[in-house]
């Protein structure tokens, strides 16, 4: 009896530890399947970056990417 009692006592809390795909539960639409650089084509995307041109996406991420660089913005 005891014995039983702590199995599923830990397997409750091993559900409990679980967490649910957050893509299919929170409605967002964005499923993942896309590619990065398809991206939303709405008027609140950064000047410079045409949604599903992988270049432009390339550069804007690369020169987010030195925006946040330590070394170029002590130089």
């Amino acid at each position: 009896m005891k014995r039983s009692t702590v199995l599923l006592a830990s397997a409750a809390l091993l559900v409990a530890c679980g967490e649910p795909n957050q893509a299919k539960t929170s409605g967002n639409t964005n499923r993942g399947d896309a590619a990065a650089w398809q991206g939303a084509n709405n008027p609140h995307v950064v000047k410079g970056w045409n949604p599903g041109n992988r270049g432009s996406w390339e550069n804007q991420i690369r020169s987010r990417g030195q925006l946040q660089n330590e070394y170029v913005k002590t130089n």
